[in-house]
């Protein structure tokens, strides 16, 4: 593939130069080696390995097959791609999105899961027994005879 270079901008200072190109993934950004200040290694903050998460784009071969997709242009974290059980989908989830824990699961439990083979009604009995797992555990006001009694 070739890339051609569209233009460069310097700095207001003109310490540093950038070349744009025809693709963004091949501009670059030169810096004058007269003006770099001198940085100690041990003085500077080094992010955590474990805190990145790099995105794999899919293959060019595979490229019609995501056309309509955001996997196309932006690949899929490989964090997410390691998953291999419900409950590790679940606790991606939880700390990825803004969904609800119950959502999440569910979320899970279609993708790495048996809920992707669910039928409708399955999946409406699911929903009525989640609902009834969470009434359970509410607690309850009961008024009696007398004074009133509250359960936490």
């Amino acid at each position: 593939m070739d890339v051609t270079v569209k233009g460069a901008v310097k700095s207001s200072d003109n310490t540093q130069v950038h070349y744009v190109t025809d693709d963004p993934k091949a501009s670059y950004t030169l810096v004058n080696p007269e003006d770099v200040p001198d940085v100690q290694p041990t003085c500077i903050d080094w992010v955590d390995p474990s805190c990145v998460d790099y995105n794999v784009l899919p293959p060019p071969e595979l490229e019609d097959k995501y056309k309509g997709s955001i996997v196309k242009n932006h690949g899929v974290p490989l964090s997410y791609l390691q998953i291999q059980t419900v409950e590790e989908g679940t606790e991606y989830y939880k700390a990825t999105t803004k969904y609800p824990d119950a959502v999440c699961e569910m979320l899970a439990r279609y993708e790495w899961g048996d809920l992707r083979y669910t039928t409708k009604k399955e999946f409406k009995n699911l929903a009525k027994k989640t609902k009834r797992k969470r009434m359970k555990h509410q607690t309850s006001l009961t008024v009696k005879n007398g004074p009133v009694i509250l359960e936490f």
